[in-house]
């Protein structure tokens, strides 16, 4: 994967960023948005190596999250079990974004040897 193609992600999840800022109060459309955009990444991506760096922080990512909650380290102003509903789609954008920047950096990387 050349970098290139990698950094044509990021306007994406810099828009998830910001979707987030603009739309945490208002939970039920930010998720559907996070869902839509996941398909659509997922659509584009699907490898297993892909699906892998999706859903594991899908699940992982909350689910780390929630001992520091309960023990009182951080909360959401408006959680609707603990953690937002939209929280673990943006766990997954952001665990693939990782692993295709990564492969980018890499790509990027290897071409200069």
């Amino acid at each position: 994967m050349k970098l290139a193609s990698t950094l044509g992600y990021l306007p994406v999840y810099l828009a998830a960023i910001g979707l987030a800022a603009v739309l945490w109060t208002r939970p039920i459309l930010l998720t559907a948005i996070y869902v839509a955009l996941s398909a659509a990444l997922l659509s584009r991506w699907h490898t297993k190596g892909d699906l892998a760096f999706y859903f594991v922080p899908l699940v992982l990512g909350p689910a780390g999250e929630l001992l520091p909650i309960l023990g009182g380290a951080w909360s959401y102003s408006r959680p609707q079990a603990l953690i937002p509903l939209w929280l673990p789609f943006a766990w997954g954008m952001a665990g693939l974004f990782m692993k295709k920047t990564a492969e980018g950096l890499l790509a990027k990387e290897g071409e200069a040897s």
